[in-house]
C-alpha cells in the first residue's frame, strides 16, 4: 500500500535512541551518542494501516561533489530496537560513505520495534496484525523522492539493509518487491528453511550480499533452530538454513549458482562471490557475535573483530549497477 504523500509529516530529529535490540543482547553497543555527521537528520511519518509509522532520513551535505542523483538506502533494524538506535551502532561508519559516495539514508522504525517479516515461527505485533510493512517501505521511498525530488535522488536505484529481523526484512522485499530494491544486504539473519518461510517469493532476481558472524548465538552459521531469550524466556523463531545454504540458495535463484569463486581472505573475514548480472556474496567474519561489523566497533564484538560491513556493503551494491 502506498499512501498520498500528503499525509505525511516530517521535522528535524537531533538525537540519536538509546533502545537496545533483544537479538543483540551480546552485543556492547553505544546507544548514548549519536554520529556527528556533516549532512542533514530529519524525522518522518505517515499512517499506514491505521498505525504511525516513523522514519529517519540522512542526507548527505548539499555542497558534496557528485555527478549524478543519489541512490537510497533504507535500513532496517532487529527486533526489540529503532531507526535510531541502529544509526548510534553503524551510522558513524554508514554515513561516512554516504558522505563519501553519495547516497541517502532512511533509517525506518518497527511498528512496537519489530517487523512483519517472512519467519513462520515466533509471534510479535506486526505479524499478528499483518501489517503492510513492504507498502511502508514503498511509501518511504515515495517520500524522500518527493521531498528531495528527482535531481537529487534517484529512487530507481533503492537498496535495502538488514540486520537480524530486519535481515528478514529486507528478504520479504527481495521476494514480494523486486522492482523497489536493487539489492539487498541481509547481516545475520540465514534464510528461513521451505516450512519457516511464509512469503510468496516472485522469483525475481535480486542481487544479495550476506554477511554473517561465525559465532553468532541466536543466528547459527551453521544453520538450525533461531532462540530469542533464555530459561522460561526463550522463544524459538523457527530453522534458518547455514551461511553457505543461504548464499547458495539466493545464488541458484538468481541464476548464478555456477560463477562461484574460490573464497579469499580479507582480514577477518572471507568473502565468497557468485557473480553475474544478480550477484550473490557471502562475507563470513571470524571472533564476532550477534552484531553488525564496523571499523569504529561502536556496536561492540565479543573476541575483537573488527570488519567494515558499511563499507563492504557500499561497494557491493555500487557494482551492481553501471
Amino acid at each position: 500500500m502506498t499512501l498520498p504523500l500528503a499525509a505525511c509529516t516530517s521535522d528535524v530529529l537531533t538525537e540519536g535512541g538509546n533502545s537496545i535490540d533483544s537479538d543483540t543482547a551480546t552485543a556492547e553497543r553505544n546507544d548514548t551518542v549519536s554520529p556527528s555527521s556533516p549532512g542533514s537528520y530529519t524525522r518522518h511519518s505517515t499512517t499506514v494501516d491505521d498505525i504511525e509509522r516513523t522514519w529517519n532520513v540522512y542526507t548527505p551535505d548539499s555542497d558534496a561533489s557528485r555527478d549524478a542523483p543519489m541512490p537510497v538506502v533504507l535500513v532496517v533494524h532487529g527486533t526489540g530496537d529503532t531507526g535510531s538506535g541502529i544509526r548510534s551502532g553503524i551510522g558513524e561508519d554508514l554515513e561516512r560513505e554516504a558522505d563519501h559516495h553519495g547516497f541517502v539514508i532512511a533509517y525506518v522504525d518497527g511498528h512496537d520495534n519489530n517487523w512483519n517479516e517472512c519467519r513462520v515461527a515466533g509471534d510479535w505485533p506486526a505479524k499478528e496484525k499483518d501489517l503492510d510493512d513492504v507498502g511502508l517501505m514503498r511509501h518511504v521511498v515515495d517520500g524522500i523522492h518527493h521531498d528531495l525530488g528527482h535531481d537529487t535522488v534517484d529512487v530507481s536505484r533503492t537498496f535495502a539493509i538488514g540486520f537480524s529481523s530486519g535481515g528478514h526484512m529486507v528478504q520479504r522485499l527481495a521476494y514480494e518487491a523486486p522492482d523497489l530494491v536493487s539489492g539487498i544486504a541481509s547481516v545475520n539473519a540465514n534464510v528461513p528453511v521451505d516450512d519457516n518461510n511464509a512469503c510468496t517469493d516472485s522469483g525475481e532476481p535480486v542481487p544479495v550480499i550476506f554477511i554473517q558472524s561465525r559465532e553468532d548465538p541466536m543466528n547459527p552459521f551453521d544453520g538450525g533452530e533461531v532462540v530469542v531469550g533464555a530459561g522460561i524466556f526463550a522463544e524459538s523463531r523457527g530453522e534458518v538454513r547455514s551461511a553457505q545454504a543461504s548464499a547458495e540458495w539466493f545464488a541458484e535463484r538468481n541464476g548464478v549458482s555456477a560463477e562461484v569463486s574460490d573464497p579469499v581472505r580479507d582480514g577477518d573475514a572471507e568473502i565468497t562471490t557468485w557473480d553475474g548480472e544478480f550477484p550473490v556474496r557471502l562475507i563470513s567474519v571470524d571472533h564476532s557475535g550477534h552484531s553488525f561489523p564496523t571499523t569504529t566497533g561502536r556496536w561492540g564484538n565479543d573476541n575483537g573483530a573488527r570488519y567494515d560491513g558499511p563499507g563492504a556493503i557500499r561497494e557491493f551494491f555500487t557494482g551492481t549497477y553501471p
